[in-house]
């Protein structure tokens, strides 16, 4: 009687063992896969704001200003001569302030940081949190 005890005893530790070491293996799995998307995140973005600092720089200002902080939108101009008129308030980009603007713009559509909400002429984009969180720490 006394091993069929020992034996379940021992089943029970090894049970525990069992669920213990898969529970642990896979929360650091989650922590390590995590911390690669956040480092290829972060990598990609500087890949971006190398391509563009000007422009990413703009931005930043435009984003840091407390009274901007509830604007997720832009809009992309030939120039300051051009005149835009909204009812939502939205950053304005001109071309002939930034070189290839329209080619940088899609690449940060291609890498998902803005999406092209154009409803008429002027082309309109959304940013996503995402970008705006990766532009403020930069």
């Amino acid at each position: 009687m006394e091993s069929w005890g020992t034996h379940f005893i021992a089943f029970l530790v090894g049970v525990a063992t069992g669920a213990a070491g898969n529970y642990f293996a896979s929360k650091y799995t989650d922590r390590r896969r995590d911390s690669e998307k956040a480092k290829k995140a972060k990598d990609t973005f500087r890949k971006v704001k190398d391509q563009m600092p000007d422009l990413i720089a703009e931005m930043k200002v435009d984003f840091t200003k407390h009274e901007n902080s509830s604007i997720r939108e832009f809009v992309v101009l030939p120039s300051d001569k051009v005149l835009f008129n909204s009812q939502q308030q939205r950053f304005l980009y001109f071309e002939n302030q930034h070189q290839n603007l329209k080619g940088k713009i899609a690449v940060l559509e291609n890498q998902g940081y803005v999406i092209d909400v154009t409803v008429s002429n002027a082309p309109i984009y959304r940013i996503t949190e995402e970008f705006w969180d990766l532009v403020l720490k930069s």
